[in-house]
């Protein structure tokens, strides 16, 4: 399928990529399909296998709606908590893909991302919805830095 944004102009969407958003994004009700988009991977940081890292959330009905969004367990390996799969209606957990919302905050003219742990998105890929639940675990920040390895190696 063939999507329209105003970011990247015309993309070519995998319908496998396609996740309807039953309760909407909390803050973005009107959020009903998106697209996940592979962004590549967090530089410096270890590519996962077979998947990227890095994914920008498409509204399918708002060219101009997307988020950034982060596999957690790349920038936070200690990433950690339990999923309700009956609550979410999932049926394996092997069917699961977590992802966080990336902010860009600005501190002194330097763009920092963070990410929003206490927030994730529960990707069920078998059913091809995604829904974000709100962790009641005060461990998780909801801006927490995600540092970005950058070489310094002169070439």
């Amino acid at each position: 399928m063939l999507l329209e944004t105003t970011r990247f102009g015309v993309v070519e969407v995998d319908e496998a990529e396609v996740y309807a958003v039953p309760g909407g994004i909390p803050g973005f009700p009107e959020m009903k399909r998106v697209a996940l988009l592979g962004a590549g991977n967090v530089p410096g940081h270890p590519p996962l296998e077979n998947q990227h890292s890095l994914y920008w959330m498409h509204d399918l009905d708002d060219e101009n709606l997307a988020f950034m969004c982060v596999v957690p367990w790349v920038a936070f390996p200690e990433y950690d908590f339990d999923i309700d799969d009956e609550t979410l209606g999932v049926e394996d957990l092997a069917d699961v893909r977590v992802l966080t919302l990336v902010s860009v905050r600005r501190e002194d003219g330097v763009g920092q991302l963070t990410t929003n742990l206490r927030a994730p998105i529960v990707v069920d890929t078998r059913k091809q919805r995604l829904q974000q639940i709100i962790l009641n675990d005060s461990r998780w920040p909801i801006r927490a830095l995600v540092t970005v390895l950058v070489s310094t190696e002169v070439r």
